[in-house]
This record gives C-alpha cells, structure tokens and sequence, in this order.
C-alpha cells in the first residue's frame, strides 16, 4: 500500500490533476516538524544520577511528519513541507518517510543544519517522564520558505499545521489565503499560545486538556471541564474542537456547537508516543471521507488505540482496514 500510495503522489502536478490530464484523488498538505526519535524505554523506576537498565530505539519522528506518514497508512495522498539537514539523520527521515508513502519533494535539505532530534525517556507505565528537544533547524521554516510552496497549498483538500512552526511563519500560513480547511495540532502548552490570535482561521483544533487550558484560561480535569473549554474555543471561531484527556477519552464540539465525548477503549499500552499524531491524522482522513465530527473522532481514536499498542510512534499495523475494524457499525 505505502508504495502505490507514493507512486500516486508522484503523479500529481500542482493543480491537484495526474500529469496525464485526468483529475487525481484530493491530496493532503502537512506543515510541521520532523526530526529523528531516540526513545529510551525502562520497566524498572529511573535512578537518579545513575545508570537504568532499559532499551533505547532510533526512529523517524516529529509531528508533522508523523501525523504525514499516518496519512499515508490511511491511503491518503500527503506531501511533507519541512526542513532535514544533510546529515544522516536527514537522509535517514527522508527514506523512511519515502517508503512509508509520504512524498517528501518539498522538503527542504539545509547543508550546515543538525537535522531535528528527539530524546524522551519512558519509565514502567510507557508514559514519557522527561525529553529533550534540538529543534533548532525549524527556525529555518519563514514566510519566505512558505510563499515557495504557495501552488502546493493553494490546491490542497485540507492543510495540516503543527504549532512547532515559528511564530512568523505559523501566522504567514493562518492567515493567508488558502482555501483549503487549516487542521492545527497544537503540540504543546508553550507552542499552542503562538496560534491564539488567529484560532478564527482553524477549521479543526486538536488540543489535550493541558494544552485546551493554556488556550481557554479554563482548569480542566474532566470531559465536563473539556466539553466548556471546547465550547469556549469554537465561540471564539474555531469550526471544529477535539479536546484528548488520555484514558478519560475525548470531547469535541462541532460547527453547529453540539457537544460530544467518547470514552477511552482500554489498550495495552506499549508505548504513549505518537498517539495524538495518529489522532490527528484519522481526523483529517476522515474529513475527506465526510465523516460526522463524531465519527471523525471515533476514527481517530482507533487510530490511537493501535498506536498506543506499538513500540513506535507510527504503527505499521495502522490501515484503512484496521481502522475499520475497530469501528462500531452505524
């Protein structure tokens, strides 16, 4: 599937048509962070300035690029606008995410730049306790880049931004012209504030309650608490709100400002790590399946379960069928 899929994706031209002249299926453009993931993993508690017994893993990562490869799993057309630099962690990304499916044209290769690294530490419950981020080369990522791909974008059917990017840059793509619905991942609490005076522009938000409340001023503890905050941030302009609270579940209001909640699916939990990613990235496939906010969110969230149940940040499990799987009929 992965290959057929970039194949696909090489085939389009900029107007969203096949080169051969025939319209080609809707594609996707995510803009966001990728960086190498080195995440060390231990079943016994952390000792303090002393060495743990665990196991430590090197894999393809960042938001952005997650939240692409996943796309790509779900059958779904998705270029990767970023930035690698020429080192071997940057032909590594640039690989891996080709093989999954993603086309990586437009990235961009920085010569003189350290290619984005993760490192997390996760201890017995597969929750991460503490991480480090070099994410120096997204600096790179300014209007000026971003006006470069203008005919990439202005065709796209959805447009995924993850608030990784910097604060010019991520208001360039919020407030420019672009038709396609803005699907905004918020990433985190310092980074999710960056987008606050341009959440009118965002199709669809996905937040967890901590970043939800750096958003709303609101304290969030429950889906109830959620739920107002969710309310709160489609008031403000927002179409679509998916608020995650981890094993409490989900809410979400959509743009009717209907309010809604799922609860959790209990899982084996192996690792945490790219879990909201996959979220995400159901959500966006499921709007170009024209899902209901709720079915789009029961979409995503089996998108989740199954990340939940790898070691990985992205599943090789993760596909249409499995998805499907796991869905209740209607």
């Amino acid at each position: 599937m992965p290959t057929s899929i970039h194949s696909q994706a090489k085939q389009l031209d900029l107007t969203g048509k096949s080169r051969s002249g025939s319209q080609a299926a809707p594609y996707v453009v995510v803009v966001g962070g990728a960086n190498m993931d080195i995440i060390a993993s231990t079943p016994v508690s952390v000792a303090v300035h002393d060495s743990t017994p665990g196991k430590i893993s090197c894999a393809p990562g960042g938001v952005g690029r997650n939240i692409a490869e996943n796309l790509a799993r779900l059958a779904a057309p998705v270029h990767l606008l970023s930035a690698v630099g020429d080192d071997v962690f940057g032909k590594t990304l640039l690989d891996a995410s080709r093989q999954a499916g993603v086309n990586m044209d437009s990235v961009s290769v920085l010569p003189g730049h350290r290619t984005a690294t993760y490192l997390s530490l996760h201890g017995p419950s597969g929750d991460m306790d503490v991480a480090v981020n070099d994410m120096g080369i997204i600096e790179a990522l300014t209007p000026e880049w971003l006006g470069q791909h203008h005919e990439l974008l202005a065709h796209a059917a959805a447009v995924v931004v993850d608030c990784n990017l910097p604060v010019d840059c991520l208001a360039s793509l919020l407030n420019s012209d672009i038709a396609a619905p803005l699907f905004l991942e918020a990433v985190s609490v310092t980074k999710c504030v960056r987008a606050q005076a341009w959440l009118h522009k965002v199709h669809t938000l996905k937040a967890n309650g901590l970043e939800a409340a750096a958003l709303t001023g609101r304290d969030i503890q429950t889906l109830d608490d959620a739920k107002l905050a969710a309310l709160d941030l489609h008031v403000r302009g927002v179409t679509h709100v998916v608020i995650s609270l981890g094993e409490q579940g989900v809410c979400w209001c959509d743009a009717q400002g209907q309010l809604g909640q799922r609860p959790a699916h209990a899982v084996e939990v192996v690792n945490t790590s790219g879990a909201g990613d996959a979220l995400m990235a159901g959500l966006v496939k499921s709007y170009l399946l024209e899902y209901t906010l709720g079915r789009s969110v029961d979409y995503g969230m089996a998108c989740a379960e199954l990340t939940l149940e790898c070691a990985l940040a992205n599943s090789p499990q993760l596909s249409s069928q499995a998805v499907q799987s796991r869905l209740t009929p209607q």
